[in-house]
C-alpha cells in the first residue's frame, strides 16, 4: 500500500495532509458543522454566567453575616471600653471620674491609683478585639473600633502624665488634649457604628469627621 499523501475531502484545492488524524478532523468539523456547536458553546456560557448572577443576587449575601457577627463579637468589645471611661466597676473608678477629680479638683489621687488598671483594661479590650477571626467585609469595621479604642487608651496616657505636672497651665492644656483623644475616640465609634449599618443595608452617609474641640475651648471647659 502506498504512503502517498492523498486529498482531504472538502479540503481546498491543493491542499493534502499526511496526518492519519485527517479522517478524525474530517469528521469533527463536520459534526461541528452539523450540530452548531460554536454558538450552542457560547449559549451555554451565557446561561452559566446568568446563573450565577442571579444566584449571587437571590442569596442573603456575606455583608449579613458581617453585620451580624460584629453585633456578636465586636460591640460587647466596644461596649466594655466605654465602660472604662463611664462606668464605675466593683474593681476600678471610671476614667471620668478620674478627669474630673484632676480638671476640677487638682486632686491626682484617683488618676494615680486606677491609672495602671485602666491602661490594662483597654490592653485587654484591644488583645481581645484583635483577636476575632472576622469575615472580610466587616475586618474594617473591626479595625475602626480597634483605632477608636486605641485613642481613649493615648488618652489614659495623657492623663497619667498631666497627674504628675504640678504646673497648673501645662496640667490643663494635657488635660485639654485628653478630652481632644476621647472626642475623636467617640466620633471614630460613631462612624463604625455607620459603617455597620451600611453592612446592614441601612444607608449611612459620609462626612468628614467633626472638627476636635480647640485647644481655647478646652481650656476653659
Amino acid at each position: 500500500m502506498s504512503d502517498a499523501p492523498t486529498d482531504v475531502p472538502g479540503a481546498p484545492s491543493g491542499r493534502r495532509s499526511t496526518s492519519t488524524w485527517s479522517p478524525l478532523l474530517l469528521r469533527w468539523r463536520r459534526l461541528s458543522a452539523r450540530l452548531r456547536l460554536g454558538p450552542l458553546v457560547v449559549a451555554c456560557l451565557i446561561a452559566l454566567l446568568i446563573g450565577v448572577v442571579v444566584g449571587r443576587l437571590s442569596s442573603p449575601g456575606a455583608d449579613a453575616g458581617a453585620a451580624q457577627a460584629i453585633q456578636t463579637a465586636i460591640l460587647p468589645l466596644a461596649l466594655d471600653a466605654d465602660g472604662i471611661w463611664n462606668s464605675a466597676s466593683g474593681e476600678r473608678d471610671p476614667v471620668a471620674e478620674g478627669l474630673d477629680a484632676l480638671r476640677q479638683e487638682g486632686d491626682p489621687v484617683p488618676v494615680q491609683t486606677w491609672g495602671e488598671a485602666w491602661l490594662a483594661s483597654y490592653d485587654g479590650v484591644l488583645l481581645q478585639l484583635a483577636g476575632l477571626d472576622m469575615p472580610a467585609t466587616a475586618r474594617p469595621v473591626q479595625r475602626q473600633y480597634i483605632t477608636a479604642v486605641t485613642l481613649s487608651r493615648d488618652a489614659v496616657e495623657v492623663l497619667r502624665h498631666a497627674a504628675e505636672i504640678d504646673d497648673p497651665d501645662d496640667r490643663l492644656d494635657l488635660l485639654t488634649e485628653v478630652g481632644r483623644l476621647r472626642q475623636r475616640s467617640e466620633q471614630l465609634t460613631a462612624s463604625a457604628r455607620a459603617s455597620v449599618l451600611d453592612l446592614d443595608r441601612q444607608r449611612a452617609d459620609v462626612s468628614p469627621l467633626p472638627g476636635l474641640t480647640s485647644f481655647q475651648e478646652g481650656r476653659r471647659g
